[in-house]
């Protein structure tokens, strides 16, 4: 392979691995969002699919322009060492993203006393019967 195709697959491997991390660490999902049916069953559906998704783009690329590797080998390595790459990183910034979930709710909990059991003494009653008995006259 030649130096310049070497440097320019370096840098694509850098950008879709930058890119890979932004797209995992971004704020723009909460922890309910992956949540599957009833919160009491606490079944989440937060699959680590997304950090495939850029690594495989990566090696459609690569595999599009086989012909600058010299031998299939070569390209082999090179998209296996890419897709290692820049799946690693995606994943290290999706478990930074649910160690700053995690930090949250610990920050919440702190922060926004828990209602009590009851909210209200039994002894509070509110008679509504006034209002009913106006309409029932219509």
């Amino acid at each position: 392979m030649d130096l310049l195709i070497g440097f320019v697959v370096v840098v694509g491997v850098l950008i879709a691995a930058l890119f890979n991390y932004i797209l995992n660490r971004a704020p723009g999902s909460d922890p309910e969002d992956f949540q599957v049916g009833p919160p009491q069953l606490g079944i989440k559906c937060d699959c680590f699919l997304n950090t495939l998704i850029i690594g495989s783009i990566l090696i459609l690329a690569l595999s599009a322009s086989s012909y600058v590797f010299e031998t299939r080998t070569e390209l082999h390595i090179v998209g296996f060492i890419a897709f290692v790459i820049i799946t690693a990183v995606g994943i290290y910034g999706r478990i930074m993203r649910h160690h700053e979930w995690r930090e949250l709710v610990e920050i919440l909990e702190r922060a926004v006393p828990k209602p009590p059991d009851r909210p209200y003494p039994e002894s509070f009653d509110i008679s509504i019967e006034d209002e009913d008995e106006e309409y029932d006259r219509f």
